[in-house]
């Protein structure tokens, strides 16, 4: 599963996100993984939610499985890896959906 934690502003408000609920619904629904993508400093410095996400990014950090970027392993070339931390460098380390490597 993929979501998105769109909020990202400079008063860390989450709006409804900051229901346990709302956490519970959207860790418990994925089976296979759990891809987050956004701004995790928002939700930890939330005025409301703050306890709750920052337990929560906290398992995640010791678990090792938050990155500062998206991690991108070429399936060719196992051992070709490079975290993406812009749009624009998915041109650079994987044109055409590969890497850099001869195909």
């Amino acid at each position: 599963m993929i979501a998105s934690l769109a909020r990202s502003n400079e008063s860390n408000d989450i709006g409804f996100m900051n229901s346990p609920e709302r956490l519970n619904v959207l860790i418990s629904r994925a089976q296979d993984g759990l891809i987050l993508i956004g701004n995790s400093q928002t939700f930890m410095n939330a005025s409301k939610g703050k306890e709750l996400w920052g337990k929560f990014f906290e398992i995640v950090k010791q678990g090792g499985y938050m990155y500062e970027g998206f991690p991108i392993q070429c399936e060719r070339h196992p051992d070709r890896t490079a975290l993406i931390k812009s749009a624009s460098e998915f041109d650079t380390f994987c044109p055409d959906g590969g890497c850099t490597e001869i195909w």
